[in-house]
């Protein structure tokens, strides 16, 4: 039996569960108690797919139940991703799979080495002859258009294998559609188990990082109309823009107040949108406060000028992406004092 590396260990009543429910749907099968279809598992980007997979490839061992196929886990240099290697889960044996530079198929910000996926392959295929679960760590957009594991995935489909497939949660439809799985049993990954108080220090630290992000008002012909802003300020809840009171922007806030504001950081893959709630502020001592002498060009009597204004938008919800470790997720910001 080969020995395979162990996921992260931390104390997660609402992992535990899904643990074990994932087993369960996998052991079920296996021991012929329910019919044999695919087990989906659902989570999105950083919401640890991988370490569940490894964490059921061991209990299967455990268990005296063969397992192959590919997990890819994350290759992290100073906390940052710097690509995945693959795992064969039969032999225990791994291989570079995706790397920051050429040569390759560009997947996202990675390039997918022709030898990492000619491993990849030979483990889906292998796994389908002499296993009795194959798990495929993940099906993605690369799969969707044919791409990738697509063509091996296809095969395991056919065998007697009990297949363990990880997917992005927005891509489920998609895959299950594509390869015809509408009898899967899909488990989601819920987002709960990761520490709030960091994910909201995550989304502020990619809003901090970006100093003009996008502001996009809904426009009198109902198209979004974005434009870049100058962020001059904000709290654990909301954003402040030094704006001219007689704008046009100002005009479509009054008939439309939701609004989202955009945090794009390309070089780092780091996004950040905030939805919320945008009025004019009339704290005039704000506006003092946050006054800028470079915004003179557009105030020449700074900021006495009767044109100048703060933009406030009070913030609803948030999602980020942190490109460089890959943790996402939704925060809630009516509740943030």
């Amino acid at each position: 039996m080969t020995d395979l590396p162990r996921a992260p260990r931390r104390r997660d009543a609402a992992r535990d569960v899904f643990d074990q429910d994932l087993f369960a749907a996998v052991q079920a099968q296996v021991s012929g108690q329910t019919p044999r279809s695919p087990v989906i598992v659902a989570g999105g980007i950083g919401a640890g797919k991988t370490e569940a997979g490894l964490r059921l490839a061991r209990r299967l061992q455990q268990e005296r139940i063969s397992v192959g196929g590919i997990l890819a886990p994350r290759l992290f240099e100073r906390g940052e991703t710097v690509g995945y290697n693959v795992l064969d889960l039969l032999t225990g044996e791994d291989a570079p799979f995706a790397r920051p530079d050429p040569p390759g198929q560009a997947v996202g910000r990675f390039y997918v080495q022709p030898a990492g996926l000619a491993f990849a392959e030979r483990a889906l295929h292998t796994g389908a002859e002499r296993a009795a679960v194959v798990l495929v760590d993940e099906i993605g957009r690369w799969e969707l258009g044919g791409g990738g594991h697509a063509a091996a995935l296809s095969g395991l489909l056919a065998a007697r294998a009990v297949p363990v497939l990880f997917v992005r949660a927005e891509l489920v439809p998609a895959v299950i559609d594509r390869f015809g799985l509408q009898a899967a049993r899909i488990l989601r990954l819920r987002d709960a188990s990761r520490d709030p108080l960091q994910g909201r220090k995550s989304f502020w630290d990619i809003v901090d990082s970006v100093p003009y992000p996008l502001l996009v008002t809904l426009a009198p012909d109902g198209f979004p109309q974005s434009r870049p802003m100058t962020l001059a300020a904000h709290d654990e809840r909301s954003l402040w823009f030094a704006t001219s009171r007689g704008s046009r922007k100002i005009a479509q806030i009054q008939a439309h107040r939701e609004v989202t504001v955009l945090f794009v950081d390309t070089d780092r893959y780091n996004y950040a949108s905030l939805h919320g709630l945008a009025t004019l502020d009339d704290d005039a001592e704000r506006a003092r406060a946050l006054w800028r002498p470079e915004w003179r060009d557009d105030w020449p009597n700074g900021a006495s000028d009767p044109d100048y204004g703060l933009l406030r938008v009070s913030g609803v919800r948030g999602f980020f992406l942190h490109g460089a470790t890959g943790e996402a997720g939704e925060i809630d910001l009516k509740g943030s004092s």
